[in-house]
């Protein structure tokens, strides 16, 4: 579906929420927070984006010429009786199509978007740590904000700089710890892979644990396996998930986000 953009704000300087808007918004099922989608980016920036055919369930463009760029993006909110979509683009200030878009965007434009009507909503858990940098950032905010207030952990988030700080509301007792890289490019920085070494998880046997890590792909490997090695988290425990590669862009990297 091509949905309209009915609002932006930025959240910090370098993030930017953006409103997307379709009567079919007003159907989707159950998802759980943090889930992703699909942005398909218009080649023109004015105009809307050519969609695929589906076929044997996969995505086929009748003319690749045609065909607009694909990004991954997280749903930081959706909203069924309006049918709007909210979804949060990091600005990098670069020729990135999906932060060039970003960039420039007004009130009216279209994007393309897909995604499925329902996801798969994880469990509550009584002891949650979340990792990740400004890529994983908004799908962690929407994962905090439903926590319930029963449930303990840490949340470690990497930005560039204090301005990059925001407040974020939840009622769990999950302490919200903000990294500042303060220069270091994001791809070198390995503030979250020693704040997790000294991470003290809670005894399985007393309380169930749930890792979500997620951000660049260097980073997301150290602390994969920092967190099964070093802290010995089982499989269930652990989610790790690559956002994107340094000096690749999606499409070169082969990211493929799954819930």
């Amino acid at each position: 579906m091509n949905a309209m953009v009915c609002a932006i704000q930025d959240s910090t300087p370098h993030l930017r929420r953006i409103s997307l808007k379709h009567e079919l918004l007003r159907d989707i099922g159950t998802l759980a927070p943090g889930a992703h989608f699909k942005v398909f980016i218009p080649s023109a920036h004015s105009g809307q984006a050519a969609l695929p055919e589906l076929l044997s369930g996969r995505p086929v463009w009748p003319d690749e010429k045609t065909k607009p760029y694909i990004r991954t993006y997280t749903i930081r909110n959706i909203d069924q009786l309006t049918g709007i979509l909210d979804v949060e683009f990091v600005l990098h200030g670069d020729s990135g199509p999906a932060s060039a878009w970003a960039e420039k965007v007004s009130i009216g434009n279209h994007v393309g978007i897909g995604l499925k009507k329902s996801g798969k909503v994880h469990e509550q858990t009584d002891w949650c740590l979340f990792a990740g940098d400004e890529t994983a950032i908004p799908a962690i905010t929407a994962m905090l904000e439903v926590l319930p207030v029963t449930t303990t952990g840490l949340a470690l988030l990497e930005v560039a700089g204090e301005a990059d700080i925001f407040q974020i509301r939840t009622e769990s007792a999950v302490e919200i710890r903000w990294l500042i890289r303060n220069g270091i490019p994001p791809e070198q920085s390995e503030l979250i892979i020693n704040a997790i070494k000294k991470v003290v998880l809670p005894d399985a046997l007393l309380k169930s644990r749930r890792v979500w890590i997620a951000g660049e792909e260097n980073m997301v490997r150290a602390m994969r396996k920092c967190a099964s090695e070093q802290l010995g988290l089982s499989r269930e425990e652990l989610r790790a998930t690559v956002y994107w590669t340094a000096g690749l862009s999606e499409d070169d990297s082969k990211i493929s986000r799954t819930e």
